[in-house]
């Protein structure tokens, strides 16, 4: 079966997870990226489905990402049990695939704790094949419309970082968040960026990337918009434009088409990783 085949019937799996259970369904997203940056056309298509059943709580995802016919492509899934209420253990379980015949299978086990307010996790992770160990931390905090979050990583004695802040009022939307390593802040990059209700229907957007050595001298900006055609489906389109005598020039746009019901995955470091994509549409093309 090859990699689109395998994506198609997982994502498949999860579209129709509301239909089958939907009373213990707690977020379900599915979603198709179009990019074309300076003639280079990729695509993303990825799901995530989330599930509770008591004291038991399943999450999965699957994604695929495509640049000039290399396809690349990740199934994971964790599965938990609540030892209190809001305290989870969970294991996991992850395998990628990459062209050339790449495969990599990783398992591992977390530990959580959240409530409304705020949330914390530990995670192990072990990538067989690469023989890599992988440790993170991450957690956030809400207070008011206000959200502050972190993450931290140690995979084989190299840490990379992140802090950020989103401010989520009833028509407008900021996001701030950066992400460096070990090397230093200055090795790292920060992302902005704003969203704008002009009615039910129309959200306005824009971003800027930028690196933290040359802090706004060099990057990327993107503005855009997005609009829902129902209420768990929307269209968004984004241009971005390079800028600085240090970032090589160029241009391109993102096109993107979803589905989303829940507004909160289960785990801990899912919801992070949400809050760091609402801080670019380019996340949705870099990070996989």
């Amino acid at each position: 079966m090859s990699n689109v085949q395998k994506l198609s019937l997982a994502l498949a799996l999860v579209s129709t997870a509301g239909a089958a259970a939907a009373d213990g369904l707690t977020y379900s997203n599915v979603e198709a990226v179009y990019g074309n940056i300076e003639e280079l056309d990729v695509t993303r298509l990825n799901g995530e489905a989330d599930y509770i059943m008591g004291q038991y709580s399943f999450t999965g995802s699957a994604g695929l990402v495509s640049a000039e016919g290399d396809d690349a492509s990740i199934l994971r899934g964790t599965a938990g049990y609540a030892i209190i209420p809001g305290l989870n253990v969970y294991g996991l379980l992850s395998y990628s695939q990459a062209e050339g015949g790449n495969d990599e299978t990783s398992y591992g086990l977390g530990a959580e704790f959240q409530n409304n307010d705020y949330g914390v996790a530990l995670e192990y992770e072990k990538f067989d094949d690469a023989d890599i160990d992988s440790v993170t931390l991450a957690g956030f905090y809400g207070f008011g419309a206000s959200t502050v979050y972190g993450i931290a990583n140690e995979t084989d004695n190299f840490g990379s970082y992140g802090l950020g802040y989103k401010y989520d009022a009833a028509a407008f939307e900021a996001n701030i968040a950066s992400l460096w390593d070990e090397d230093g802040f200055d090795a790292g990059a920060t992302a902005f960026s704003g969203a704008y209700d002009v009615n039910a229907k129309f959200t306005v957007l824009a971003s800027v990337l930028t690196t933290n050595d040359n802090f706004l001298d060099n990057g990327i900006y993107t503005v855009g918009g997005s609009y829902n055609l129902t209420d768990t489906t929307s269209v968004e389109a984004n241009y971005g434009q390079s800028f600085g005598s240090d970032i090589v020039d160029g241009d391109g746009f993102t096109l993107a088409l979803s589905f989303e019901t829940g507004a909160r995955r289960v785990r801990v470091t899912d919801q992070v990783t949400n809050y760091v994509t609402d801080t670019t549409p380019l996340y949705d093309l870099l990070d996989f």
